[in-house]
């Protein structure tokens, strides 16, 4: 169960790299469609702000997993192995306890926009609630990915390199 987490985190965070490539490709056309042939299309604008929006929260749980977030780590590298353990897991809490009131939240305002038929206004005039699900379903992976985390942080045993008991930063739990 767990390694399946990990491996949808992976998934849905590749899914992220290749949308961010999409939104280069929809971008370039755009540019060369409307300042070489000046025909502008109606999609590209809006398929790729909407790409945008899932690539951006869909990679935050592979980033959690491989701890590629940016961090600061002036006070923390200043604490002793086991005091850093413990502020590790209360910073992995704190981002499910966050992301959980986005997904709540986020969550109620994607279904108010899905019930009421409210579309983006745009040409292209999309379904609003597609760019706002991203929300509740990229958070929710976020945070069940941090609550793992937290326990791999928590359960992992004392390393014999004098850094405690935490997993190596870009591999935890591995």
């Amino acid at each position: 169960m767990l390694r399946a987490i990990d491996r949808v985190s992976l998934f849905v965070g590749t899914l992220a790299g290749w949308a961010y490539f999409a939104i280069a490709l929809m971008l370039g056309y755009e540019v060369v469609m409307r300042y070489v042939f000046i025909a502008p299309t109606i999609w590209a604008e809006e398929l790729s702000r909407l790409f945008l929006v899932w690539a951006t929260f869909g990679g935050a749980a592979l980033l959690v997993h491989r701890r590629q977030h940016i961090s600061i780590t002036l006070v923390t590298d200043l604490l002793p192995p086991e005091a850093r353990r413990w502020q590790e897991v209360f910073a992995l809490l704190f981002i499910a306890a966050l992301a959980l009131v986005v997904v709540k939240d986020g969550g109620g305002i994607a279904l108010n926009s899905f019930e009421r038929g409210r579309t983006t206004g745009s040409m292209l005039d999309l379904p609003a609630w597609w760019g706002q699900a991203s929300l509740p379903a990229c958070f929710l992976l976020l945070a069940v990915q941090a609550l793992l985390e937290a326990a791999r942080v928590a359960l992992a045993p004392p390393r014999q390199d004098g850094e405690g008991g935490l997993p190596s930063p870009r591999h935890p739990g591995h």
